[in-house]
């Protein structure tokens, strides 16, 4: 009887902190994708267009100037990125695939406004660290028009962080803010 009763307990336990897990990660994947596509962060832009409106104001640009918009952005980004992701992770989503920067600068320029309105994330049967999205996005152009895409894509965790995380589609989203996006010359 006691044994039984050890077994059920040990089970209860393995399934509730196996389910956690799982609700961490969805949690984790949802609150990433919500701070990156929600655009454009003005933070965000504001240190990546610090040296410009330096050299529009006439003022000079010096190395310091660059120095204090690549730490204001290094700080902003791992402040808003770092604790969900991996070393590699980190480095791949904010510098390789530039995600949240891409869609905050061509969101500006394109005076474009993105709302993430739902995110859906479903874990991959076959492979416990992987898991699929759908990401509902709300975006209204300079125009005012306003319009929904769905944006999807793969995360893959390890070690409880991501180590991943790729937009597959963005319904061209991306790629119709860069074409409409005001180049902003110094």
């Amino acid at each position: 009887m006691f044994i039984c009763c050890f077994l059920i307990v040990l089970t209860t336990v393995g399934a509730c902190s196996s389910k956690t897990e799982e609700d961490s990660n969805v949690q984790s994947i949802k609150t990433v994708l919500k701070e990156a596509l929600t655009a454009p962060n003005e933070q965000l832009v504001t240190a990546l267009l610090y040296p410009i409106e330096k050299l529009q104001s006439d003022e000079e640009v010096t190395e310091s100037t660059i120095l204090k918009s690549e730490n204001d952005l290094d700080t902003l980004l791992k402040d808003t990125y770092e604790d969900y992701f991996t070393e590699y992770g980190y480095e791949k989503f904010t510098i390789q695939t530039s995600i949240p920067i891409s869609y905050s600068l061509y969101a500006d320029g394109a005076g474009y406004q993105i709302v993430v309105k739902n995110v859906e994330v479903t874990k991959d049967k076959e492979n416990p660290n992987r898991y699929s999205f759908k990401a509902t996005l709300e975006y209204t152009t300079d125009e005012d028009e306003t319009k929904t895409v769905v944006a999807t894509g793969r995360v893959e965790f390890e070690d409880g962080k991501i180590a991943s995380l790729d937009i597959n589609d963005d319904g061209d989203l991306l790629e119709k803010m860069s074409t409409e996006a005001i180049i902003v010359e110094p």
